[in-house]
């Protein structure tokens, strides 16, 4: 029986890649974008591709719609969702309105569960299903400016540990990737938060300076097609592992949490901010 995984946030970046990559494995794939201008985008990297086997189809989902979600996954029910769709909403917690944090974990923590509580009864019928999360070591691990974006990521992490367990007599596996620093444009979208934010905060040099770092980190992270690769294993996977890490840095920075005292690490991201 054909299988059909739809993919939120596969404009460009993670998801993108992670859609080529379904497609080669024989899955039919739905990889849905949040404009109407990234649909292009797919459609020529699927024909740049030449793939032999497997079919994408591009469609636009804003996943805080919840109607357009439910629409959608009635359409074409999954037999996997794969949810990548992120912000990265980056710059000081103290200069984030708090309508930028709610939207930010209305995209990255409840839109991924609202999209699995519509997937999950086509899943029970059928008796099975899988569902992946993309969340990042940002999740395990606290450095300035990403604060909000860590703090959605520790929480998709969080619930997703939590969903596996309820939904495992289902036969419906949750699997959660969180990669390390991948080169995606990510670190572009960064840059111009951070530049937005920078024009109208009170205190300009923290910005100044985790800019400085974060172009000098672009272009250094792991290829996203390695992410895209343990994506497929997640899905072709007779029984995946339950969370799968990848890409540069993937296993020190965690660490950094474990082990070093907190009065420390607190001195070195003051210091990242005085470089």
């Amino acid at each position: 029986m054909e299988r059909v995984v739809l993919i939120t946030g596969a404009g460009s970046g993670i998801g993108l890649a992670s859609a080529l990559e379904a497609a080669r494995l024989g899955f039919r794939v739905v990889a849905t974008t949040r404009t109407e201008e990234e649909l292009d985008a797919v459609r020529k990297a699927v024909a740049d591709a030449h793939l032999p086997s497997g079919e994408v189809e591009a469609e636009v989902l804003d996943v805080t719609d919840e109607e357009q979600g439910r629409r959608l996954l009635q359409a074409h029910r999954p037999w996997a969702l794969v949810n990548n769709a992120a912000v990265v909403n980056a710059g000081l917690v103290i200069d984030t309105p708090p309508d930028e944090a709610r939207h930010q974990f209305d995209v990255m923590v409840h839109a991924p569960i609202r999209l699995a509580q519509l997937a999950l009864p086509g899943m029970r019928r059928a008796g099975g299903g899988r569902i992946v999360n993309i969340s990042s070591i940002a999740s395990d691990t606290t450095v300035p400016m990403l604060g909000w974006y860590q703090a959605a990521k520790a929480a998709l992490s969080s619930v997703s540990d939590v969903l596996r367990q309820e939904v495992a007599h289902f036969g419906i596996e949750v699997v959660l990737i969180e990669p390390g620093i991948i080169d995606t444009p990510i670190w572009g979208k960064t840059a111009e938060d951070l530049r937005r934010r920078r024009a109208v905060a009170p205190e300009t040099q923290p910005y100044d300076e985790v800019l400085d770092v974060v172009e000098d980190i672009d272009g250094r992270g792991t290829g996203d097609a390695e992410v895209a690769r343990v994506v497929g294993t997640a899905l072709h996977a007779g029984k995946p592992r339950f969370r799968y890490r990848v890409g540069a840095a993937h296993n020190a920075l965690p660490l950094v949490n474990r082990f070093i005292p907190t009065s420390l690490r607190d001195r070195v991201g003051r210091k990242l901010e005085a470089l």
